[in-house]
């Protein structure tokens, strides 16, 4: 079994100032599949006057998403807004150490959450959907817990 010290787990701060640049190229590379030309059509398509990018009613698409399980985009869709934030709450207890408690993940994990919903409905690159929040959310608890786990398996505490 691999065992680490509370020390070793932690990265440097220097990793730290690669985070939001790292963040901003996983947004580009897996919202537009790395492509500027999928950006710019998809804030032209939404530009479009009657356009619609917004759903404040909770389950409504996650309701026909699960409904056709079975179809790949329906899968696609909600596997797509959990596995991406799995990472999230995995890392972020790891990469700062005061924002491990359960409490701080949740409310750090939704408050990102939310700027990435109201980023998408003032620029238009994608719809700001409760239901993506909620997926999100789930994708934050799952990485937490999988910390917990490794947390309570792998590092021994200083002294033992």
């Amino acid at each position: 079994m691999l065992i680490l010290t509370q020390k070793e787990v932690f990265f440097s701060k220097d990793t730290n100032y690669f985070t939001l640049p790292a963040l901003l190229l996983v947004f580009v590379v897996v919202k537009f599949k790395g492509s500027f030309y999928e950006l710019t059509d998809r804030i032209s398509t939404y530009s479009m006057q009657g356009s619609i990018n917004y759903n404040l009613i909770p389950f409504r698409s996650m309701s026909t998403q699960i409904k056709y399980i079975t179809q790949w985009w329906a899968l696609k869709n909600l596997l797509g807004n959990i596995i991406p934030f799995i990472p999230f709450g995995f890392l972020l207890p790891i990469a700062y150490k005061k924002f491990s408690s359960t409490i701080s993940v949740f409310f750090t994990g939704l408050a990102s959450i939310l700027l990435i919903e109201i980023f998408q409905f003032l620029t238009k690159l994608g719809t700001f959907d409760v239901d993506d929040i909620i997926l999100n959310m789930i994708g934050i608890v799952c990485g937490y817990l999988m910390f917990l786990v490794i947390k309570r398996f792998c590092v021994r505490e200083k002294g033992l």
